[in-house]
């Protein structure tokens, strides 16, 4: 009888809904990962030979690119993963990450 109020609390905690993840809305979350994946292709264009030198220019870049953002990377991390659980709302981020690649390849282009 005494651990009846005790599995009426932890019932009653196991009802709640839990509170969904905040994520980036689409266009700043596309936006940070169209200049994630540009990073991506310069470090791959430096033909740099160690894993390790690979690994700290891409850190340098990432946090470069968080700052420009004004996103930190556990928020990052945490609305790439809800985009992931949304096969719909993934594809049609990625479109948008293609939309804004081929933009900044342009204008690139452009600058030359």
């Amino acid at each position: 009888m005494r651990f009846i109020p005790f599995l009426l609390f932890f019932g009653l905690l196991s009802c709640q809904t839990p509170n969904k993840p905040v994520r980036m809305d689409e266009e700043k979350m596309a936006a940070v990962l169209a200049d994630i994946h540009i990073d991506e292709a310069t470090i791959s264009a430096m033909n740099i030979v160690g894993a390790d030198s690979n690994l700290l220019m891409y850190n340098r870049l990432e946090r470069a690119t968080f700052k420009r953002h004004q996103v930190d990377s556990a928020q990052f991390t945490q609305s790439f993963s809800s985009y992931v659980q949304e096969p719909k709302d993934f594809i049609r981020l990625y479109e948008k990450v293609n939309q804004y690649v081929q933009q900044k390849r342009k204008e690139g282009a452009a600058k030359k």
